[in-house]
């Protein structure tokens, strides 16, 4: 097997990934603007688990109260203080969102 052909096989198995990746985020978008978040951010350094950012709201805290989302990250930043930040799991995808005085 040649050098190149390795090359192209592998180039395409990273590509197969990052789409797969891409159509997952595409249909948890999908799925969470059907339920009224907001989405601000995309990010795909995990193939295999994309995170999705979205806007806090109500939703957010009623997902912790039910047990359906968890707070992973608490800490103060110099600009904003307090803050904390939640996650869940939606179709293959991270969602998190950051709370800013709490």
């Amino acid at each position: 097997m040649s050098t190149t052909h390795l090359r192209t096989h592998s180039t395409r198995q990273v590509n197969a990934a990052l789409l797969d990746a891409t159509h997952k985020a595409a249909r948890a978008i999908e799925a969470l603007s059907e339920n009224g978040f907001t989405v601000t951010d995309v990010e795909l350094k995990s193939v295999s688990r994309p995170t999705i950012r979205i806007q806090t709201s109500g939703q957010c805290h009623t997902l912790i109260a039910k047990g359906e989302a968890v707070y992973f990250s608490f800490g103060k930043r110099e600009r904003v203080g307090q803050y904390r930040e939640g996650q869940f799991q939606l179709g293959g995808c991270r969602i998190v969102w950051t709370e800013i005085g709490n």
